[in-house]
Formats: structure tokens, sequence, C-alpha cells
């Protein structure tokens, strides 16, 4: 985040010059009332009081139009800084949730938002005022030492309150926000399984637990906002008592001849002055405590961030060079054990095994979704991760277990949610065996699909999804049991897909459980317990299999023929 704050200083520097000259016209009314009280009612001239009230009134123009210009300066300020941190935040978010080890940046974009809001709205004015403060208070002294110490008392004192705010409300505060972001992970989660939810009954338990959590987060928010509503009134409370101190002390010093009635006015109205910003900035301790949070949250993330700039390669090939390919998931279970094998650009394999086999952590390894913890996966001899995503994305196809589709249309959905070109969506719908059926839709491909695609059948889902993976017709292409939710219409467009992919030499891989889905595959890679079992040519591992299950079968015991007994009588 200091990278983004020296982008952002002109703006907070202007803003500090402007608040220099708006506090030094903040004394104007008490100068004012100061040559009243001292000068003209003495004098009875109406030209002096002419002249200071055109005076006050041409510093007051100018102060609207100082604070104006911060005011536009800040909200400028706040939208450099969504400018600046909303792509890098939803890029960050984005790896983490693919990630096998999640972070939890899921309040990334709502953390930029605190601070754009934070910074356009009032509660940061408070902050620039609060510097000059003292000099508010240095002026009283020169105007009388008393005064000047009774009101450098009660600013002691109000800050002494709102340091005690910080620390009676901070761990709260901060705890109740872990609190309500779990709250929020675990409604957004129940959300998307509101049909299970609702079909097992499981409504009750659901609202038990996240009502228990909800307990917690009003629990603590409640006792941090007791603690600051105690603080907040004894400040208001202080703020009173030190307007009737300076007024009695002050009338008092008049009485014995040591001020003036001006001096008495002006004095009180410059401590109202000085003590206002700490008061605002009491007040507004909440929202200033959430925007010091987001900025901490950000700044983590953005370290976490890889800001890795990789030469951009040449599009791949398809050549694929797995080496000796490791992950550990958890303390000691290893989901990839060595996995070694190769594939040349457009060739053809098929990824079979047991359930819990390791195919598709297989398959996320392979897209550098997951890094392995040892080993490489190199497309066209570059290490998968030496490849900048955004750059390699257009030459990759991928249609996962649980296909997801993004809201908007069928066209722009097929597109990847990236500029609609008419003839590529439709040859991949072609391709895929799906234009037929976008067609029957209500509004054809301009049909809306509606969030995660709920207007659509899963077939039909997973067809869209096979059409979006090889949109572009991709170099390297991974189907992850791409006809789970297909009949046989749907099987009959993924055969010609594949067909053509292998025409156009790209390297596929596609996880099946049906052996007929593999006919036209060049080799076979069998995975079990996360090791290769078999590797090779399809017919070759097919005869091995069928060797296995030959020798495996338990030998039939031999049939004795039944001899028929015949009594003669």
């Amino acid at each position: 985040m200091k990278k983004f704050l020296l982008q952002w200083k002109k703006y907070f520097a202007f803003a500090a010059l402007f608040s220099m000259f708006i506090n030094l016209l903040h004394l104007t009314f008490p100068i004012y009332m100061l040559s009243i009280y001292d000068r003209v009612l003495t004098s009875y001239s109406m030209p002096t009081l002419m002249t200071i009230t055109a005076g006050a009134l041409f510093a007051y123009l100018t102060f609207a139009f100082l604070d104006f210009l911060r005011s536009r300066l800040l909200v400028r300020a706040g939208i450099k800084i969504d400018e600046s941190l909303s792509d890098i935040v939803l890029q960050e978010m984005l790896k983490d949730a693919s990630r096998l080890m999640k972070a939890g940046t899921g309040s990334g974009l709502r953390d930029v938002n605190t601070l754009r809001n934070y910074f356009a709205g009032a509660s940061i004015f408070s902050l620039f005022d609060l510097p000059w403060a003292p000099a508010y208070l240095l002026i009283i002294y020169i105007m009388s030492p008393v005064l000047g110490a009774v009101a450098t008392a009660g600013a002691v004192a109000i800050i002494i309150l709102g340091i005690s705010q910080e620390k009676l409300t901070k761990k709260g505060l901060d705890a109740a926000n872990i609190k309500n972001n779990e709250s929020q992970r675990f409604i957004a989660s129940t959300l998307r399984n509101a049909e299970v939810t609702r079909s097992m009954g499981m409504l009750s338990g659901i609202k038990e637990k996240w009502e228990q959590t909800n307990r917690q987060v009003v629990a603590l928010q409640t006792k941090a906002s007791h603690n600051a509503g105690i603080i907040q009134s004894a400040t208001k409370t202080l703020r009173m008592c030190m307007q009737v101190f300076i007024y009695g002390i002050g009338a008092y010093l008049v009485l014995k001849n040591e001020s003036t009635p001006g001096i008495m006015i002006a004095a009180s109205i410059i401590m109202g002055r000085a003590l206002a910003p700490v008061e605002q900035v009491m007040s507004t301790w909440k929202s200033t405590i959430e925007a010091r949070g987001s900025y901490r949250r950000l700044d983590e993330l953005l370290q976490r961030a890889d800001q890795t700039e990789y030469m951009e390669l040449p599009p791949p090939k398809g050549n694929l060079s797995v080496e000796n390919v490791l992950l550990v998931l958890g303390a000691s279970t290893r989901a990839l054990n060595g996995v070694t094998f190769s594939l040349n650009a457009g060739e053809s394999m098929g990824l079979i095994g047991p359930s819990a086999a390791g195919k598709t952590t297989l398959c996320r390894v392979l897209l550098g979704i997951w890094p392995a913890m040892h080993g490489s996966v190199r497309l066209d001899g570059a290490d998968i991760f030496q490849w900048e995503k955004e750059l390699l994305g257009p030459y990759i196809g991928y249609l996962p277990q649980d296909v997801e589709l993004f809201y908007g249309t069928v066209s722009e959905n097929i597109a990847r949610m990236g500029t609609v070109d008419p003839d590529k969506v439709v040859e991949a719908a072609q391709n895929a065996g799906v234009h037929e059926m976008i067609l029957r839709l209500p509004k054809g491909y301009d049909t809306e699909i509606g969030e995660m695609g709920q207007m659509l059948s899963g077939g039909q889902r997973q067809r869209i999804g096979l059409a979006r993976a090889i949109y572009g017709m991709p170099r390297f292409v991974i189907l992850d049991e791409p006809n789970s939710n297909l009949d046989d219409i749907g099987e009959k467009g993924l055969l010609q897909a594949l067909k053509i992919l292998k025409e156009n030499g790209s390297t596929v891989i596609m996880v099946t459980h049906k052996i007929p889905m593999l006919a036209n595959m060049d080799k076979i890679l069998m995975l079990k317990d996360g090791a290769v079992a078999m590797f090779g040519k399809r017919d070759d591992v097919f005869k091995a299999l069928a060797a296995q299950q030959q020798a495996s079968k338990p030998p039939q015991p031999k049939k004795i023929a039944q001899t028929q007994t015949v009594s003669v009588v």
C-alpha cells in the first residue's frame, strides 16, 4: 500500500495545504468579535464596523471556496484509490479463491469501497483539522495565559478520553468484524445451496448456526458501542463545561482588569474550534477504525500478490511434459505422488481411475491453478507458472466437473465474458454440437441465463461450458467428466468436439468413467491413490487392464457329471 500512497500523496498534500488556510480562516469570527467589542463598541466608529464586516464576509467566501476545493480533491482521491486498487485486488481475490490454501481475501473489494468512501466523506476532514488544535491553543495563550492554560487542560482531558475510547472499542470492533465476515461467508454459502437446504429440511440447523454467530457479533458490537457512547457523552459534557469555565474565568479576569470582554469571547470561540476536531475524530472513530482495518487487510493482500512480470512467450503448440509432480494435502495425505508423463502436441489422453484417485487434482495442477510442491508441469518446455495467465488463457480450454456460468447472455459466456465475436461464438457452438439447442432458447444467443446459469438445465450448462472451453480453438484442453450430465445428443456433440480438436492439432486430456468415450483417445493414464498405475497407448493399456481383470477372477469350480442310479427289482 505504501507504493499506492506515494501515487496519491499529491491529493493529500494539497488537501493539507487547503486545510491550513481553512483553519486560519476559522479565526475570522473570533477576530471579528474581538474587534467589535474592543474597537467598534468603544470608539463608536461606523467605518471601522463596515470595514471589518466586509473583510469578514470576504474571508468566509474564501473559506467556502477552499472548503469546496478540499472536498472535491478528496473525492477525487477516493476515485483514484478505486481505480488504482480495484483491478489488482479483484485479480488477487480470484487467485486466492482458486488456491489450494486460501488466505481469505473475500472482503478485498469491500475494503477498497470502504477506503474510497472514507476519503471521499466528511470523516477524514477532522484528521486534517486536528493538527491545528495546538495552534488555536497557542493563540489563546497569547491573548491570556490563564485562559490558555484552561483551554489546554480541557484539550488534554478530551484527548485522554479519545485514547480511552480507542482502547475500549478497538478489540471488540475487530473481533466483531471477524465474526461478521464469517457470518457473511456462511450466508453466501447457504444461498448458493438453497435447493439442498430447503429440500432436505436443513433450514432450522442453518438458522441456529447463523443466529449463534450473529449473537456474538451483536454482543461484541453492543459492548463496543456502549463503551464508545459513555466516552462520547463524557466528551460532550466536558466540552460544554469548558465553555462555562472559559467564560467564568474570563469574566473574572475582566473584573480584575486583567483582560477584556473581547478577549474573553474570542478565547471562548477559539477554544471551541480547537476542541471541535478532537470531538469530531471521536465521533467518527468507528469509521476511522473500519478504514484502518481495510487499509491493513489490503496491505497484507498486496504484499502476498505476485508482482512478478514474466516475459511474454510465443503461443504454445501444446507439447506437455509432467515430471515427478508431488502434491500433499493436509498434514500427510499425498494427493499426487510422483506423477510423470508427456504428450506431444495434438495428442489426446484419457484420464481414468477410481474416485478420489486424484484426477481432478491433477487437472488443476496441469492448468497451473494449484502449484506442485515438487516436480514441474511444462507446456512447450516452459513451466506453466511462467506464463502470464491472461496471455495464456486464450490458448487454454477447461471444462470443470461443476460448470459455473456467469450472469449474462449465452454468447457472452461462450466468449468467456470478453468481446463477443459472433463468428467465433457460433463456430464454437457448432463445434460443440450445441448450436441448434441455443437457437431454441427464447432469445437464442442473446438469452440471459441468470445467475450461475439458473435458467438452464444441468446438461445445457455443461454443453455451453464445452463450447466455452473450445472457443477460439485452444491448443491445450482439459475436460473433467464432460459427459456427466449429457444425454445421447450431448455425447454426440462431445465426440464431435473431440474429433474437431484432434483435426485442429489441440492437445486434449479428458477425465471420464465411461470407457466408450475413450475410443478415439491416443493414450490412457490411470491414476490410483495419486500415483500413475498405468500409462501408454490406448490399446496397450486396455489389453493390460483386461489381463489384470482376467487374472483377478477366482477360478471356477469344475462341474461333476451326475449319474442316475437305477434299482432293478
